[in-house]
């Protein structure tokens, strides 16, 4: 009789001792990119990927915005925002607190681009960086943050930002590693969204809307309510409301409706 499987049996590889991430870790890496592999298009990726954050590694605050480049990420900030008080994000736009976050800083992007992921206390101390994490995140219940990019060029950067609260001293070498692994995992699923959303965005060149108008058109396109968008965007309704009327007069568009049947229009290839 022949013998299909010769030999004994090999052994699984050991995990080594001092790895910095547990068996658990990698499972919820899975769930991440699982969560997201399936996503339609950048808004739904976008959404799911901001989930799966909160829901398979507890950060409460996250977010996930793109743009042409880090800095076009973060000073447009197209995309979604979770976790965070409305006290706290009307603070930060009326107190100027922008202007001193390192994550807006030239040379942090730059840094962020070269190394992937990056944590705000790795800032010099003594620095606006420090000043910003001491006198507005800490007062608030924010110890520290870590960003992670994903450059997809010509298509565009994901940024993806964490927040982990006050009575941890900063982001752990454990959530850094998290984020490093998820990064080379998420990168093809981001590039090929961002790709895609490009595409579609190249087919619309002629109509005057910001990102988040579009990101709203789309969504009424797709037949979701004014709530539903809000929850997708993680916007209040009434901003919904607004940017909704604002796509309708730059479409030229009386409902909805006509709204999608135009959005239709522009997808189907010629």
């Amino acid at each position: 009789m022949t013998v299909a499987l010769p030999g004994p049996a090999p052994r699984p590889r050991p995990l080594p001792a001092d790895e910095p991430l547990s068996p658990e870790d990698y499972r919820r890496v899975v769930g991440v990119v699982e969560a997201v592999d399936h996503a339609g298009d950048l808004a739904e990726f976008r959404e799911l990927l901001v989930t799966a954050l909160r829901t398979w590694f507890g950060y409460n605050g996250v977010t996930v915005l793109h743009g042409d480049n880090a800095a076009d990420a973060v000073e447009n900030g197209c995309g979604v925002l979770a976790g965070y008080s409305a006290e706290f994000l009307d603070t930060y736009a009326a107190g100027g607190w922008e202007r001193v976050d390192p994550f807006r800083d030239q040379g942090f992007l730059r840094r962020l681009a070269e190394v992937g992921v990056a944590r705000l206390t790795d800032v010099e101390e003594g620095s606006e960086g420090a000043r910003f994490r001491d006198h507005f995140l800490l007062p608030r219940g924010i110890a520290d943050k870590a960003a992670m990019l994903i450059d997809a060029a010509p298509s565009g950067v994901l940024w993806v930002g964490v927040a982990v609260p006050d009575g941890v001293r900063n982001v752990p070498d454990r959530d850094l590693a998290v984020l490093r692994v998820l990064r080379r995992h998420l990168t093809p699923l981001a590039v090929e969204q961002l790709a895609r959303h490009r595409t579609r965005l190249a087919t619309r060149g002629d109509w005057d809307l910001t990102p988040r108008e579009w990101d709203v058109a789309d969504l009424a396109a797709q037949g979701l309510t004014n709530r539903q968008i809000a929850a997708r965007l993680f916007i209040g309704v009434d901003t919904v409301k607004k940017h909704l009327t604002r796509v309708l007069a730059a479409t030229s568009c009386g409902s909805r409706t006509q709204l999608a049947v135009l959005f239709t229009s522009r997808d189907t290839p010629v």
